[in-house]
């Protein structure tokens, strides 16, 4: 009760089954996190008070009459049928003791869901031509995955403090493609990253993803030279086994710095001096380089250095310290954009954040929920010279995913997911995407499986989606049956988990 109230007293929520199991999964990352953004005073308070209760208890042992036994049990049973009753009608719980007793009885029943499959589908080699005729030479690709990054606080995005100056002058001179419409993949990391390497989307309650090849074993099959370079350890949750698989080089952030852990990786910019730049200079060509960032993440005051505190910090995670680990970012991808044109002018060069921060709209213990700032993904395309500008600007304003970004990636490779393993998410270069659903989701074994998804609608209407609880909640805040607005069929089947 007390762990509950400590949170929802900080966080504006109370404790999930997922929270329980990343606390098994990682207990130091989650004393780290709530250490960051709790009320650590308060928590003690409630801690010291609910166990000086136990002092109100007889000191003698007495023996339990029947109707005590019964009636207490009935109160017990009473009360955990309220709560859950409360919680499948309420976004949010008003009692801590009902919520951890219903996310116990979540959890329990969350432990019964298992992902299907085995191993990731082999992608054979693509043999060259043998008839002589010539071939179009494979571009060097590179991607950037960033972190924890929100597209509002970002200058290129129309903040009004000079977050991203290095950007804004690249995009001034019509050097990148600033998508104002694109979504993220998940809430999470390890919700979102392996959606974008695969070009799947979710719900994903089956583990599609596990079997599903990436894009570095496309790109390995192809020809490619490949290299995965990352700030963070990748190792929690064993994501390294997906992003090391088709990779030549694979290195991370344990080999730039001495203290690596989930909330803090090496510095980016010990990383672009030690790793990527040198990598851009000396892989063998074609080559597909994917480097993962450090970026923004809690705690923000340990994301940037001194030399890039432009504004002032108020605290550990105030605005002003986010702000700062952005002009970090905005260094980092800039001075990799011009390192890469002038080891080749028509590379290609793609960045997307995983996710972003909620920053004041709630939920901020490990990115509960679906705020705007953390499922608007500042997407940034830099097109060679040879590109077509004038589908590149009608690109910017479509409705686009960051799992796009395997099939575009793709087609610039000139190969194609295999009949077997279909993304669902869209080619680029085949034309500016439609009005079409996307859907951000937590509901992937890759993580904890929270039953829980966003789906953005065609007209631009928001709807998050609560499956365990058969509940919808849109713009208006009202909560919904699912029955009166149900999820459309081609999503509805990804709920289905069959035997493979």
């Amino acid at each position: 009760m007390a762990i509950e109230w400590a949170v929802f007293a900080s966080y504006g929520q109370f404790v999930a089954p997922t929270d329980l199991v990343a606390f098994f999964e990682s207990p130091h990352v989650v004393f780290q996190a709530a250490g960051e953004g709790g009320d650590r005073f308060g928590s003690l308070a409630v801690f010291v008070l609910s166990t000086g209760a136990a002092w109100l208890l007889p000191h003698e042992v007495q023996p339990l009459r029947w109707w005590r036994a019964v009636l207490a049990s009935l109160v017990l049973i009473a009360t955990v049928a309220a709560g859950a009753s409360w919680w499948r009608a309420s976004p949010s719980l008003g009692h801590s003791q009902p919520a951890f007793a219903c996310a116990l009885a979540g959890l329990m029943r969350q432990a019964t869901v298992r992902a299907n499959g085995g191993g990731r589908i082999a992608v054979p080699s693509v043999p060259m031509p043998t008839d002589g005729a010539p071939s179009a030479p494979l571009p060097n690709i590179v991607l950037v995955l960033g972190e924890s990054l929100v597209a509002s606080h970002l200058s290129l995005y129309g903040y009004d403090r000079p977050t991203t100056p290095r950007l804004q002058a690249l995009a001034d001179r019509g050097e990148l493609v600033t998508f104002v419409d694109a979504a993220v993949m998940g809430p999470h990391t390890r919700t979102s990253l392996p959606y974008i390497m695969t070009g799947l989307s979710g719900p994903d309650p089956g583990g599609r993803v596990l079997l599903a090849p990436t894009v570095t074993q496309y790109a390995k099959a192809r020809g490619y030279h490949t290299a995965f370079i990352s700030a963070q350890e990748e190792s929690w949750g064993d994501l390294d086994s997906l992003l090391r698989e088709g990779t030549d080089t694979f290195r991370t952030g344990i080999e730039f710095a001495p203290h690596v852990d989930v909330l803090k990786g090496a510095d980016d910019l010990v990383v672009l001096e030690e790793g990527v730049l040198p990598a851009i200079r000396s892989l063998a060509e074609p080559f597909f380089l994917v480097v993962h960032m450090d970026g923004s993440h809690m705690p923000y005051r340990q994301h940037s250095p001194p030399s890039h505190k432009v504004f002032a910090e108020d605290g550990v995670n105030s605005i002003g310290a986010y702000d700062n680990t952005i002009r970090v970012t905005d260094e980092f991808v800039a001075r990799l954009f011009d390192a890469l044109r002038a080891r080749d002018p028509e590379a290609w060069l793609f960045f997307t954040s995983d996710h972003g921060q909620p920053l004041g709209e709630g939920g901020a213990f490990f990115n509960h929920g679906y705020q705007t700032n953390v499922v608007k993904d500042p997407l940034l395309a830099f097109p060679p010279p040879s590109g077509n500008r004038a589908m590149w600007t009608a690109l910017a304003g479509a409705q686009v995913s960051a799992c796009d970004l395997t099939p575009t990636i793709l087609h610039l490779m000139q190969t194609a997911p295999l009949p077997e393993a279909p993304t669902d998410c869209v080619d680029w270069l085949a034309g500016p995407p439609g009005p079409r659903h996307r859907v951000v989701s937590a509901y992937t074994p890759t993580y904890v499986t929270e039953p829980t998804m966003l789906l953005l609608l065609p007209d631009g209407r928001r709807a998050v989606y609560d499956l365990s609880r058969n509940t919808v909640t849109l713009d208006d805040g009202a909560v919904r049956p699912m029955s009166e607005h149900p999820l459309p069929p081609e999503l509805a089947a990804k709920l289905v988990i069959t035997n493979r």
